[in-house]
């Protein structure tokens, strides 16, 4: 069975457009007011491989260091640690670290499932489109320094 997602999502869109033509404003305007209103969200993501057995104890060794804890990434300290492990909040238990940071920035931390490789989720809060690509910038290049 195909997954209708798109589908629906296609319509939204087809109706967002609808309502806010009949009121003069287009999607790219409202986008744009929403951003005004509560700042500008960006989210990416970093893949960093370790190839053979080498590389994956290397991994358990870099998870080992988060769990010992950091005081900031990049300009932004750490609020709170959220450590999947144990299981969380009626997930499962897995090898996650989700840090929550000071501004609505957070970072998560994770083995891949399938691949040999740590996966990191920046996501970060700002003004501007351009403080938060300055910010995302900041905090992925401290993050880059634990996976060297």
């Amino acid at each position: 069975m195909r997954d209708k997602d798109a589908v629906n999502a296609s319509l939204l869109i087809c109706e967002m457009f609808a309502y806010y033509r009949t009121r003069g404003i287009s999607l790219l305007d409202r986008l744009e007011e929403l951003y005004r209103e509560f700042g500008y969200c960006l989210n990416t993501l970093y893949s960093f491989e370790f190839e053979g057995s080498a590389g994956f104890a290397r991994m358990q060794e870099i998870m080992a260091e988060f769990r010992k804890g950091i005081d900031a990434i990049g300009p932004k300290k750490v609020k709170c640690v959220l450590d999947y492990r144990e299981g969380l909040d009626g997930l499962p238990k897995s090898d996650v670290l989700k840090y929550l940071l000071e501004d609505d920035c957070s970072v998560v931390v994770r083995p891949s499932g399938t691949e040999p490789k740590l996966k990191t989720y920046i996501s970060v809060s700002a003004a501007t489109k351009e403080d938060a690509r300055e910010l995302e910038k900041q905090m992925a290049e401290a993050m880059k320094s634990y996976f060297r």
